[in-house]
């Protein structure tokens, strides 16, 4: 009698201990003003914060090639003008705690629209 109920167990438990070991707790990035893109320096919201609220911007030159995370409150675009122009469109809502890996080791610009 005590097999099927330990059986039970001995699966609950390894189901449990299977997910508590490939979840990584996900890193909140600070807030950003309403209507604006916030880009931070460095992953997770962390380092220089540059608020953009609007309109064509060339980046700061410690942000250039230097966007680690962002979080976007409004719609705009990142641009990179190394072999041409290379543009990526943000939406509303968009946000990356580890950005360098993509588009932020490439960023030159921001600005409304592609």
């Amino acid at each position: 009698m005590r097999t099927p109920h330990l059986r039970t167990l001995l699966v609950c438990g390894a189901a449990v201990m299977t997910v508590l070991s490939t979840t990584t707790p996900a890193v909140a990035l600070p807030t950003c003003p309403g209507n604006a893109i916030c880009l931070w320096r460095f992953q997770d919201g962390t380092g220089e914060v540059y608020i953009w609220r609007g309109g064509y911007v060339d980046l700061p030159s410690r942000f250039v090639d230097h966007v680690y995370s962002f979080r976007a409150n409004r719609t705009g675009a990142f641009i990179d003008w190394a072999k041409g122009k290379e543009c990526h469109a943000v939406r509303k809502g968009d946000y990356a705690s580890n950005y360098g890996a993509r588009f932020g080791s490439k960023m030159d610009a921001v600005g409304d629209t592609c």
